[in-house]
Formats: structure tokens, sequence, C-alpha cells
């Protein structure tokens, strides 16, 4: 039993997993294959090399698009590479995750970016018909405001009324809530006194980069205190410095600083129409940030933790605080 036991250790499947991938978006926009050689930065070529085996695909309705309608869109993309493809499966839990994961195939699991997305009408519908459909993460905003929440991107107030109705709705159904792209204000006010973690799926560190898409301290340790995680994101002018491998790396120490090693995450923000930081072209360049963190003395227990398990860990709370 023993043996059997140390066997199954040794050929365990090592977890990644990337919290933002706007694969979706480019699947539409340039008539792709998920499994297309070239054209995509977080395409399956690219999280094979890379590692990547539990991908947060991200449904994104743009500013000038009818939102409800190209949600569902974008969703039905995913959802036609799935049934095409072997080696990529929707992910409804953790567990289940794990187990695609082991298969030795690459786990989805489905995010909408900006709660405009949801429509100005019968939005709980909406949300419970996505969650049906897969949907475990809500980003309250994109780069505008909308009725549920302020943003980032205009420098947008809290939550209204109806934001706070989502809010509440959302954690009953099990769903993360994500906050980049979100307000400070909102940020703060859906963080504080959280009954289960919260996320920002792409941000970087204010302190280092001074943009309003970057979290502050204050951010940083709100969310880290509900148990969550903070992704970090590729874009170069989030980034700063260097941009580079290195400069992103130095974002991760500061959120480790601040918010602690539980609190990082990967979320990459490729075929988000991002300017990628030099080394980190597509998703297959990942090793390299793992190296990077490896030589500033990252543990193997702490790599493994931004590699995936802090998200996890996260996800899993979330689910056990969803009303039964």
């Amino acid at each position: 039993m023993i043996t059997t036991l140390l066997l199954s250790a040794a050929i365990a499947v090592p977890l990644q997993a990337d919290l933002h991938l706007d694969t979706p978006t480019q699947l539409h926009r340039k008539g792709l294959a998920l499994d297309a050689a070239q054209g995509l930065e977080g395409g399956l070529p690219q999280l094979q090399a890379g590692g990547t085996n539990l991908a947060v695909e991200v449904l994104w309705p743009p500013r000038t698009a009818d939102w409800r309608s190209h949600t569902f869109r974008l969703l039905g993309l995913l959802e036609a590479e799935d049934a095409r493809l072997e080696g990529f499966e929707l992910a409804r839990s953790p567990a289940q995750a794990r187990t695609i994961i082991e298969s030795n195939r690459i786990a989805y699991i489905v995010s909408l970016e900006g709660a405009h997305g949801l429509g100005s009408e019968d939005w709980q519908g909406t949300l419970d018909s996505l969650q049906a459909r897969g949907l475990a993460i809500l980003g309250m905003t994109w780069s505008m405001s909308n009725d549920f929440a302020g943003s980032s991107g205009d420098q947008g107030l809290g939550l209204t009324e109806q934001g706070r109705a989502l809010v509440a709705h959302a954690r009953s159904k099990g769903i993360l809530i994500d906050l980049s792209h979100a307000s400070r204000q909102t940020t703060l006010e859906i963080c504080r006194d959280a009954p289960a973690p919260v996320i920002a799926s792409h941000s970087n560190a204010h302190a280092l980069q001074a943009h309003p898409r970057n979290l502050t301290d204050e951010e940083i340790r709100c969310i880290a205190a509900t148990g969550g995680v903070i992704g970090l994101g590729f874009h170069a002018p989030f980034v700063g410095g260097a941009r580079d491998v290195q400069a992103v790396a130095n974002h991760a120490d500061h959120l480790a600083a601040v918010g602690g090693h539980a609190a990082v995450a990967l979320g990459s923000d490729f075929d988000g129409l991002i300017t990628t930081p030099k080394g980190l072209t597509t998703a297959s360049d990942l090793p390299l940030l793992w190296a990077e963190l490896q030589s500033r003395g990252w543990t193997d227990e702490q790599l493994r933790g931004v590699r995936g398990e802090n998200f996890m860990r996260a996800w899993s709370a979330a689910q056990a605080t969803a009303d039964n």
C-alpha cells in the first residue's frame, strides 16, 4: 500500500492555472480553432507547451456589442470547441478539474468579464443560465462602470443597490467574485468582511506601477484577508519597469510581501489584446517566470501555490459557502 501511494504521488500531474485568458474573443475575431498552430497566445498548443492545464476562459462583451448576445455567442464557441476536442473539458468544481488534469487533459473554467454582459433585464435569470452552462467566476466590471458597480477605467464609484443584490446572489450560488477592473471603492466594499474569498484575476501592484488598474496595498491586503488571490497580469503598461519577466516577478514579490504568498496567482490576460512583456509572449513561455521566482528564493510550496493551488483553495472555499 505504501509503495502504491508513493507511486501515485510521483506521477501526479502538476497543477498550473491561468485565471484570465481572453482566447474566446480571438476565436470569434479571427475565426480560429482553439488548437490552431498559429495566431493565439493562449491556444491549446501554447498551453500544453507551457504546462497550463487549468484555463479560465473569459467571456468579454466589448463596449459596442449587444452585451448579452455577445456573451452567449462566445460561450457557444467554447462549447463547440469542448465538443470537438478530446483534450479540453469544462470543470464545474475543483474536484472535477483535478480529475480532468490527472487524465492529461486541459480543464477550463468559464468567467464573465463585466457584469454588463448580463444585459439590462433579468440579470438574475441570465446569471443562473450562464452558471448552468459552466460559469464559475463573475467579474463585476470591465473598463467602464455599469449598472452594478464602478470601474477603475472611468474612476467610478462603488456598488449600486442592484450591484449589492448581484454580489449576494452570486455568492449564494458559489460563484467567485472577480475584482480586476473594479474601482477602489467597489473593491474595498466587496472584500471587507466578505463571507467567501474574492479574487482579482489579472491585476498588479500600484506601488510598483501607478496605474488605476493596479491594486493599492490596502486592496491587496483586503483581498488576501478574504482568502482570495490576485493573478499576475502581463499587460506591459500595467507591469511597468523593464516590461520583462523580471518586472512581472517584482510584482509577485510585492504581492507576497503585502498579502502573503498564499494570495499570489497567475492571470496572464493572454489573447486579451495586450502588449506582452519581453520574454512572456505566449503561454509557452511561463516556465521562465517560475524559474525567475525560484531564483529569488520562492520555495517549492510557494511556487505550487502561485501556479494554481492558491486559486484552487479560494475556489473551493467559495463553493463551500454556497446555499445548498
